[in-house]
């Protein structure tokens, strides 16, 4: 189990509160639910944001052979 304490202004809270209201009763389903999965799908967007910077970088690499390298800083 994982507790969470957010800090919220006093309009940020009521807000936050009105709008998991509005949500539990549309979906009937409970306020914990959709804050698990608003959670999981933010993580799940972090992972991929990751994912494409790290793809980014190796993408911009340029590898050489021993043989081009040689070449490209004239040791031979």
């Amino acid at each position: 189990m994982i507790t969470l304490t957010l800090n919220l202004s006093p309009e940020g809270e009521k807000e936050l509160e009105k709008d998991l209201k509005e949500l539990e009763i549309l979906t009937k389903k409970p306020q914990e639910y959709h804050i698990k999965e608003a959670i999981i799908r933010y993580l799940e967007d972090m992972e991929d944001l990751r994912d494409v910077a790290i793809w980014e970088k190796k993408k911009n690499k340029v590898y050489y052979t021993s043989e081009e390298l040689t070449k490209r800083l004239n040791l031979e």
